[in-house]
């Protein structure tokens, strides 16, 4: 049971987005996608979702050419946590959430009762009746975060796609949501997510996968991944790596562009 890709290749006009990729999404893992700005990380991501359908080469979902898989079908396998949040009519977090509950044939008792769950795991409770379009960048950024965890709800394995799930949340919050990321790979759930955050990868990942330019430099665990040759390769900085027993640490030298 996985998500394989294999030689994915994607072009936008003459530019050459990703270049026969190979990459394996696991249940169980925590696994992590890190690279520059326009290293190819959204269009890898939303291949792999199946919201974009590769030019060349295929997406097996469960040995499955994901071609063959309906929307619905699509839906109750794999939930997605995009960056933008295009919801601008008045609806309540409580229904937003809900929205994660609409692929399933499951009556309405259960559906409340996953929801409340939801708002209970993501401490946002507080939200419940409040207008979605009224709340902060953070506090929307968690009520999507519920709604993707209503969606995938029943048994393991499923698939969790979370495109940088901690960039408008505070430090606490940020700690709390890949807590939850790192509960559900334990619970036999495959996440797979963008990250930024060098530190926090290498904290709470199982596998991290390095992009640049469209190509992956290496995929593996955080100490095999995350070292100061390969980090010079994909951002053009210099650092220092403090290492513990559990983690590294990275401390970056010389910026030498965005991360």
């Amino acid at each position: 049971m996985s998500i394989s890709a294999k030689n994915l290749s994607y072009v936008i006009g003459n530019k050459q987005i990703l270049s026969n990729v190979n990459i394996d999404i696991i249940p169980g893992e925590l696994h992590v996608l890190i690279g520059r700005n326009g290293a190819g990380k959204s269009t890898l991501f939303h291949l792999l979702c199946g919201d974009t359908k590769p030019q060349s080469g295929n997406v097996f979902y469960n040995e499955l050419d994901i071609s063959n898989y309906s929307k619905v079908e699509l839906a109750r396998t794999r939930a997605v946590l995009t960056q933008e949040s295009s919801i601008t009519f008045p609806i309540s977090s409580e229904q937003v959430i809900g929205l994660g509950r609409f692929p399933h044939n499951t009556n309405k008792s259960t559906n409340e009762e996953i929801v409340n769950t939801c708002f209970k795991i993501t401490h946002s409770s507080q939200f419940k009746k409040q207008s979605y379009p009224t709340l902060s960048g953070g506090e929307k950024q968690k009520i999507n975060f519920g709604r993707i965890l209503a969606q995938v709800w029943e048994t393991p394995p499923r698939y969790i796609f979370l495109d940088e799930p901690v960039s408008a949340l505070d430090i606490p919050n940020q700690y709390q949501t890949l807590n939850i990321c790192r509960h559900m790979a334990d619970k036999g759930y495959a996440v797979f997510m963008i990250l930024h955050d060098l530190n926090l990868a290498s904290q709470y990942a199982d596998k991290i996968t390095l992009l640049n330019h469209g190509k992956i430099i290496e995929s593996g665990n955080p100490k095999e991944v995350l070292t100061m040759k390969n980090l010079e390769t994909t951002f053009g900085i210099k650092t220092k790596i403090l290492k513990t027993n559990e983690v590294n640490f990275i401390i970056p030298e010389i910026i030498g562009g965005p991360i």
